[in-house]
C-alpha cells in the first residue's frame, strides 16, 4: 500500500531519501488515529496542498514511492531463498555451473550480479551463453526470463557487453527480431 487517505489527507509511504525529500518539502509524518489509538502507521507522510496541486511532483512522489515498495517486497522474497536452484529460471544445473566459480548462495549471486557472474563463468571455461545471462538476471529481479522487452533486453545486453570488453571477453552480438 503505497498511500493511505485519512481525515481529508493523502499520506505517502516513504523510507530512506524519499522520507527525507518528503521532509524537506513540508510533509509530516502520520501520528496517530483520533478514533483508534492503536492504528499507527509508521513511514507514511501527509502530503502538502503545494504538492497535491503539483500533478507532476505528485506523480514523481507517487512513482518513487511505488519503486522502493516493490524493491523492498523482491528483497524480502530473494533473502528467504537460500538455494540458487530455488530462484525463477534456475535449476541444479545453473546451481552447480555457479558453485564452480565460487557463487554458492543467493546472496553471492546478489553481490556479484548478474553480469559479472558470466565474467567468471567465462573465466573459468564453463560455458556462460546470453541465455543463461537472461536466465540470471531474471532470477535476481523475480521475473521470468521470456518476458524482458526488446528495449529491455537491449539495455541488459549494453551493460553485460561492457563489462566483458572491461574483462577482455568478446562482446555479445544480438539480432533484435523485426515485428512483421
Amino acid at each position: 500500500m503505497f498511500a493511505v487517505w485519512i481525515n481529508n489527507e493523502v499520506y505517502l509511504r516513504a523510507k530512506g531519501e524519499l522520507s527525507v525529500k518528503l521532509k524537506g518539502l513540508g510533509c509530516k509524518a502520520f501520528a496517530t488515529n483520533e478514533l483508534n489509538k492503536r492504528f499507527v502507521l509508521s513511514d507514511y507522510y501527509a502530503l502538502t496542498e503545494s504538492i497535491l496541486k503539483d500533478n507532476v511532483l505528485m506523480r514523481t512522489l507517487i512513482i518513487l514511492s511505488i519503486t522502493q515498495i516493490r524493491k523492498e517486497k523482491l528483497e524480502s522474497v530473494l533473502s528467504k531463498i537460500g538455494r540458487i536452484r530455488d530462484l525463477p529460471n534456475l535449476s541444479v544445473k545453473y546451481e552447480r555451473a555457479l558453485k564452480k566459480v565460487g557463487i554458492d548462495n543467493v546472496d553471492i549471486l546478489r553481490q556479484i550480479g548478474a553480469e559479472n557472474a558470466i565474467v567468471r563463468l567465462k573465466k573459468a571455461d564453463i560455458g556462460a551463453t546470453e541465455a543463461f545471462y537472461w536466465r540470471l538476471r531474471g532470477a535476481l529481479e523475480n521475473r521470468n526470463c521470456e518476458f524482458y522487452t526488446e528495449k529491455e533486453k537491449e539495455k541488459g545486453l549494453n551493460k553485460l557487453n561492457e563489462i566483458l570488453s572491461a574483462n577482455g571477453f568478446r562482446r555479445c552480438k544480438r539480432t533484435l527480431k523485426k515485428v512483421e
